[in-house]
């Protein structure tokens, strides 16, 4: 009934998504956000959270609280407040780094089993490609 609606598609698909991806991520004891900003800010070292946020396309105050959770679990060190605080990441964010990968390849490597390593390719590109040209409209 909706297979030609491109909001009744694409939320489906995000669900399900979301879904596999917090069970990946559950297996090391993280959401997929705290796990992708974790691994953002180990590639990534001396960004400040504006830039994190822009990154990973999330709000000030979603980076923020992501931040302070992991300020509490141990892996960033945050020092100052306001726009003239820093943050950077600790031994142990370094250590759960190779954790992080894996539940990324895990993910990848159930998304791909589940929709053919080729569809799963062109989608990803294609969604690429679609959020870079909303990202313009709204510019």
């Amino acid at each position: 009934m909706f297979n030609d609606c491109l909001y009744f598609n694409l939320s489906s698909v995000s669900r399900s998504v979301t879904e596999a991806c917090r069970d990946e991520f559950s297996r090391i004891g993280l959401s997929p956000s705290h796990g992708y900003l974790l691994f953002a800010m180990v590639e990534e070292r001396g960004l400040g959270q504006k830039e994190y946020g822009e990154l990973l396309d999330l709000e000030a105050s979603t980076i923020n609280r992501l931040v302070e959770t992991l300020v509490a679990r141990g892996y960033v060190l945050k020092e100052g407040s306001g726009r003239g605080s820093t943050i950077a990441v600790t031994e142990s964010a370094i250590e759960e780094y190779d954790r992080i990968c894996e539940a990324m390849s895990q993910l990848k490597l159930r998304l791909q089993k589940t929709v053919g390593e080729s569809d799963f390719e062109a989608l990803v590109e294609g969604l690429g490609k679609a959020r870079l040209a909303f990202e313009k409209l709204s510019s």
